[in-house]
């Protein structure tokens, strides 16, 4: 062929290889093409494909051929069993370099080792050429001739180009087997999503309904394409208000539901309707709006807060019926106090007279005196029964008057432990008292504390044997006085120390031995101390003993009848009394 018109012969290539790489997705297609018109071009009878292997970098032969194969049984066979590793052999040197290999005569050529087994292969000419994406060398494209060639570098150079070509045609098929892979993906999210996806085009026609848009809306998504979204899912009363607000969108671009999530109502083929909570968002595809969204059917939501309204009305029902119910027991137990109070002080004073040897009402006989003195010991304990009663009802420290004024802390102790000790003079206990230089005075109510560190004297009255001694300590640290009522008696399991100061606790041992009392004295004692901004704490060890410790600010309570402070409980155990 004459040099000119072998040049416009090779223009002509270039451009339907071009066209060609230009309109096509399909790389093997391409090339297949290639091979042909470049066979054609030069008069070579053989063209032939080599492709990256599966795994690792190698190349192999993607037995796609132009011209008679069949022709050349010996040169597909050998190729086909052979691996290009990059830099070896002809095939690995254009992956390494990225350039065109020629070998005038393949059986003098080193690098065209296939044609050193001894076998003849029927060629003798060769030459191959790179296609190159946008990730490097893609493909090798191999000619073969039967007649010896020298190289022909204007042919190189121009298949050179032809082949950045047809890696064009490789980077757009990658694409599109990324976006393809990226579409299957996203289509398995949406199919295997808890939530409806629907999707509509600017027509407001449904285009995507997946499984749960199926079982949701109650209708099969090839009956659901197609249809417009407001007369399939929103119920008649809204759809105006829906096709309106879509028109503003396209037409000016603004939205007030766009990326909000909604709730609303949806609609089934029945007419019936349910909860939903829907987000729509809009994307642009191909100059054209689509709109998406996610729906999830919020009937169970509803149903559950509904209940839970339901169930909290009902709660504050119930908690106003036990304010009330505890308002009436309250006003019982004053009602009935106060009614036992007057005749309680009248039969004691009475038996008190009995007892009395000097005035000589009555002449006991010793078992007469010993009857006497029960019946005076119980009227006395109904009395302090009823104190109880009443002063729960009334001791509460938040609303507890307490008139702050500084009262000697020894004073405080001196009348606990007169009153105690008048009260338990059966018992045989012996109160010994300490008092440190530095428990001055504190700013309370002088009869409420009293009646606080006699609650303690009385309970370790109750918890010791007969005649064991009862230490009271009150001692000063920082800005606190601390008054320590410690006894040697039974003391109580770590288990029941957290309740302790609870209204009508009683501990196992108390039930067990029968020891007198309701359990009030020690929530007395706590709601006093509370109301004058301190505490009470308590160890115990079973089996040794137990301290109370009732601890006092030495400045005044920061409100009248305000919280002090809270009530703890320290150490191993507590009881009550």
């Amino acid at each position: 062929m004459a040099g000119t018109q072998r040049d416009a012969a090779l223009v002509a290539l270039f451009d339907e290889i071009t066209t060609l790489a230009q309109a096509s997705d399909d790389f093997e297609a391409a090339a297949h093409a290639t091979l042909g018109s470049v066979c054609e071009l030069i008069g070579w009878p053989l063209g032939h494909l080599w492709v990256p292997a599966d795994l690792g970098d190698d190349f192999v032969s993607a037995d796609i051929w132009a011209g008679s194969i069949e022709d050349f049984p010996a040169l597909r066979e050998v190729t086909l069993r052979t691996l290009f590793s990059p830099g070896t052999g002809t095939i690995g040197q254009v992956v390494t370099t990225g350039k065109p290999v020629w070998s005038r005569d393949v059986t003098a050529d080193p690098l065209f080792f296939r044609a050193q087994q001894e076998r003849d292969l029927r060629v003798r000419a060769a030459f191959a050429f790179p296609v190159v994406a946008a990730d490097g060398v893609a493909a090798v494209l191999e000619f073969f001739s039967e007649q010896g060639a020298e190289r022909d570098e204007p042919l190189l150079r121009m298949l050179t180009a032809l082949g950045h070509q047809l890696g064009r045609v490789i980077d757009r098929q990658r694409v599109h087997q990324l976006v393809e892979g990226n579409r299957h993906r996203l289509r398995q999210l949406i199919e295997t999503s808890m939530e409806a996806f629907i999707s509509m085009d600017a027509s407001g026609r449904i285009t995507e309904w997946n499984a749960v848009a199926e079982r949701m809306f109650d209708r099969p998504r090839q009956e659901a394409l197609g249809r417009l979204l407001h007369e399939t899912i929103v119920p008649p009363r809204y759809r105006k208000a829906e096709e309106a607000g879509r028109a503003r969108f396209l037409s000016t671009g603004r939205s007030n539901v766009l990326g909000r999530r909604l709730e609303l109502a949806g609609w089934r083929p029945d007419g019936s309707e349910f909860p939903i909570e829907i987000v729509v968002w809009a994307t642009r595809e191909d100059g054209e709006w689509a709109f998406h969204s996610f729906v999830h059917d919020i009937t169970d939501r509803r149903r559950a807060e509904r209940a839970l309204r339901e169930a909290y009305e009902a709660e504050q029902a119930t908690v106003a019926r036990l304010k009330e119910l505890d308002a009436a027991k309250d006003a019982f137990i004053a009602t009935v106090s106060h009614e036992l109070r007057t005749p309680l002080t009248s039969l004691i004073g009475y038996l008190e007279v009995m007892a009395d040897a000097d005035a000589g009402v009555v002449e006991a006989s010793p078992p007469g005196r010993r009857m006497l003195d029960a019946m005076i010991r119980n009227a006395a304990r109904l009395q302090d029964l009823v104190e109880d009663l009443l002063a729960i009802n009334s001791i509460n420290p938040d609303r507890l008057e307490v008139d702050a004024a500084p009262v000697p802390v020894g004073e405080i102790v001196e009348e606990a432990v007169r009153v105690t000790a008048a009260a338990a003079r059966d018992s045989g206990h012996g109160f010994q008292v300490r008092l440190d230089a530095g428990a001055g005075h504190v700013p309370g109510d002088r009869d409420l504390l009293v009646r606080a560190v006699g609650a303690l004297l009385s309970n370790a009255v109750k918890y010791s044997a007969t005649g064991t001694p009862i230490t009271v300590h009150a001692s000063a640290a920082g800005h606190q006085v601390a008054i320590a009522v410690t006894d040697t008696g039974a003391g109580i399991d770590a288990d029941e120390l957290p309740h302790v100061f609870e209204r009508f606790y009683r501990t196992r041992y108390a039930h067990e031995h029968a020891i007198q009392g309701v359990g009030l004295g020690l929530t007395i004692a706590g709601a006093i101390a509370e109301a004058h901004g301190g505490t009470i704490t308590a160890v115990s060890t079973p089996g040794e003993g137990s301290t109370f410790t009732l601890n006092l600010p030495v400045s005044a309570p920061g409100r009248p009848g305000g919280r002090g402070g809270r009530r703890t409980v320290g150490g191993r155990t507590g009881r009550s009394a």
